[in-house]
């Protein structure tokens, strides 16, 4: 038996001493509950494949989330920059829309009422030089806004508009590529970016709608690559998927080899493990952290092909400034990956 002793309490100023039995079975139950929370220490301590047994409460839960959130702030500030610069110069598939004339032309007849042939006579590809400019300062200022420590209803507006923006501007150049699906869902972690920085700075930070969201939009940015890469074709139009001539080229430049052959293995396999990493994203452990390693290396590197491609010393001005904002615009392609790395639970140190 356990004798605990307990002190009364009673109106008198004289402490008497109580003593209470208690079973040996209760005293039993919490030495085998003492016993059963060092359980996992002597499993990990063990070599054997008990050491997978790890406590809940060694999981340290990420600490980083403002970080991580300013992190993702400068990664949509700096892709919107990059789209106001490709705007700026007049990079902006807007006329491939406006001057189709099987698309617009009942369209421009039934709400301006005039024919296609007066359509085009009111200088319209001047006026859409004029609102892809627009275009580009709308961007240059969702890139200023993305750094604002407010949080109002006009920095919600500005963020949702943003998304909004970014899914017309993937749509528009799915629309002129003429190639299948993959072409608009390459840029799911463009337009993705913004939806994700709203949920975390109006929400309750990195929680898991918004690594969801971030986990989906960057797979099928990778998949979307990836089918291209790998060089699918097809006669239906959304499954059509050829290698871009710009693939081939910017890997023979990259990596010095004048074999078309050997880049197209190259393309090949790099496709491959893009669709691979894109299924890996959604296991755990480290699986996980391969394939968002993976993604956040090769991510960077294909954003920089372009610039490091097509760099000329001697036009080092035109053509950075042809090059540079593609690859900023892509920054969420190496970025979301490395925030959803961070973002990651990690083991406590036990000293």
């Amino acid at each position: 038996m356990l004798k605990l002793n307990m002190v009364g309490r009673g109106a008198s100023h004289s402490k008497e001493k109580e003593t209470l039995d208690i079973p040996d079975y209760y005293h039993n139950q919490s030495q085998s509950k003492v016993l059963c929370n060092h359980l996992p220490d002597l499993a990990t301590s063990d070599n054997s494949s008990r050491s997978s047994i790890v406590r809940s409460d060694d999981i340290k839960p990420n600490q980083a989330n403002p970080a991580i959130c300013w992190l993702l702030r400068i990664l949509c500030a700096v892709m919107f920059a990059g789209h106001g610069w490709m705007c700026w110069n007049e990079q902006m598939p807007l006329h491939a829309l406006l001057q189709n004339e099987p698309l617009m032309a009942g369209i421009v007849k039934k709400i301006f009422i005039m024919d296609w042939k007066d359509w085009l006579a009111l200088k319209v590809s001047d006026n859409i030089d004029t609102a892809i400019r627009v275009q580009a300062w709308l961007f240059f200022f969702f890139a200023t806004a993305s750094l604002a420590p407010a949080r109002n209803w006009l920095l919600r507006f500005i963020f949702l508009l943003g998304t909004a923006n970014l899914v017309f501007l993937a749509w528009l150049k799915y629309f002129d590529s003429g190639a299948g699906v993959g072409h608009f869902l390459e840029h799911s972690s463009q337009f993705c970016l913004p939806l994700i920085v709203y949920l975390m700075v109006f929400g309750k930070g990195w929680r898991f709608p918004v690594r969801l969201i971030a986990g989906i939009a960057i797979a099928l940015t990778f998949v979307g690559h990836g089918l291209f890469a790998i060089d699918l074709p097809s006669e239906t139009l959304w499954l059509n998927h050829p290698r871009p001539g710009n693939f081939t080229e910017m890997t023979m430049l990259c990596l010095g080899i004048e074999n078309e052959n050997t880049a197209g293995v190259i393309l090949l396999a790099a496709g491959i493990l893009d669709i691979v990493a894109a299924i890996l994203l959604f296991t755990t452990g480290k699986l996980r952290v391969a394939s968002l390693g993976y993604m956040a290396i090769w991510g960077l590197l294909t954003a920089l092909a372009r610039p490091w491609s097509y760099f000329d010393p001697a036009f080092a001005t035109e053509t950075m400034n042809r090059w540079l904002p593609e690859a900023l615009y892509r920054v969420p392609h190496f970025g979301l990956p490395l925030c959803l790395l961070l973002a990651l639970p990690r083991r406590r140190t036990k000293v």
